[in-house]
Parts: C-alpha cells; structure tokens; sequence
C-alpha cells in the first residue's frame, strides 16, 4: 500500500504492513491492543470489527509477527482487510502527510494524516533482501515486479542511503549480501512460469503500461545492471 503512494506500480493488495516498535509483542497483548482499536469510536462512518489473530507466517519472513483479520463497514459497503505487523526488524522511519482520500468528491478525512512510515530505501532493501535469500524458493513474482519499477524511478532513491539500508537489512536478517543475482537454467524455467502467470493476472493492458519484460530473465539482468551501478 505505501509503495503505490511512492509510484504507480500496477497491482492491488489487500493488507497493510506495520512495524511493532516499543511495544509488549507477547501474543495476547498484541490482540488486545487491535481490539481496542477496533473498538475506538472516531465519528469518521467507518466501523471495524476485530476478528483474528493469528501468528505470521509468510515464507519471505525472516522475523515473527502477526496478521490481524479485521471486518469493516463504511455506509452500505462492508468488506475485511488484513493487518501484518512485523516485529524486530530495524528501521528508521520517516514522516509522511498522507492526503485525505475522497468519497464523493469529498474529502472523508478533515485534516491530513500523518504517519511514520517506512523511507522507499527500506523497502527496496527489505525486498531485494527476499530476493536473494529465497533464491529460486521465492515464489513472490511482486517483489521483482516492485524493484524493477524502483530501479527505473531512481529519482526516489536516496542511493547513499540506500547502501547503508541495504546493509542494516541484510546484517539483521542474517542475509550475505551478494551481487550479481544469479540462477541456475533449470530455476529460471521454474521461475518464468511464476513469472509469465504473474502477468496474466495483472493483464495485457497493466502490462503494456507499466512496460514489463514478458521474460524473467530480462528483469533480473535489468535488476543487476542496476545494483550493480550504484
């Protein structure tokens, strides 16, 4: 979600991440904790209902954490979104004004929003550390699709701080840091089926737009001439 506020990268989801910082993160604290703000009353027409906690178990994951199911309701429209908060990994946040979204043509929020929220250098050093550590295992095609459009809107990136993001990840997931991605014939056949039905989902159109590769391949090589400038 906080990518696509950074630039347009073609693809929806349906959870929001979060990073749990000073907080108790024993199970049952963590569960009271989003109940209460389930149940909080801010007079914005939105009612949500907390409705499970379960522990997080992603592959890409190197730390624990929990996705939190939630139910909520905005006038007649109702539908339940999830929650994955992140424990122990270390980021340094920056501030972010989100700009209010509009429900029609008016603004649904009085004031902006603001968040701290994740730099665009801890994202895309968060994720090229999935990808070099999952190797041929990572199934997740999203994560080359969202570094191949980072790479090309470079005007983002900090890159001096990016190096310094990339270390800190990789040191605190345990992750060697080694470049260029590499894999072997067989993993690359694997891999471009995963890939070539991550484009069917997205469709012809999305793809068309957003220029992406019809072979895996050409996005790794891409990727590594890239990481390999900076």
């Amino acid at each position: 979600m906080l990518l696509s506020y950074y630039l347009t990268i073609g693809r929806e989801t349906i959870d929001i991440d979060l990073l749990a910082r000073q907080l108790n993160t024993e199970k049952s604290n963590v569960e009271l904790i989003m109940q209460e703000i389930c149940e909080l009353n801010l007079n914005d027409g939105f009612q949500m209902r907390f409705i499970n906690l379960d522990d997080l178990d992603h592959q890409h994951m190197n730390y624990p954490g929990f996705q939190v199911e939630i139910d909520v309701q905005f006038g007649v429209m109702s539908d339940k979104f999830y929650v994955d908060i992140g424990v122990g990994d270390v980021v340094d946040p920056v501030l972010l004004e989100w700009p209010s979204f509009n429900y029609k043509d008016k603004p649904l929020f009085e004031d902006l929003i603001s968040l701290e929220v994740y730099p665009v250098e801890t994202i895309f050093a968060e994720k090229l550390e999935t990808l070099i550590s999952r190797g041929a295992a990572n199934s997740r095609m999203k994560d080359y699709h969202d570094l191949l459009l980072l790479c090309r809107e470079s005007r983002l990136i900090d890159k001096i701080r990016l190096k310094d993001n990339i270390i800190q990840t990789f040191q605190n997931r345990g992750t060697v840091f080694s470049i260029p991605v590499q894999f072997h014939s067989d993993e690359l056949e694997r891999m471009q089926i995963l890939w070539s039905g991550h484009l069917r989902v997205l469709g012809a159109e999305r793809v068309q737009a957003l220029s992406l590769p019809e072979k895996i391949d050409i996005v790794i090589n891409d990727l590594n001439q890239w990481l390999l400038a900076i």
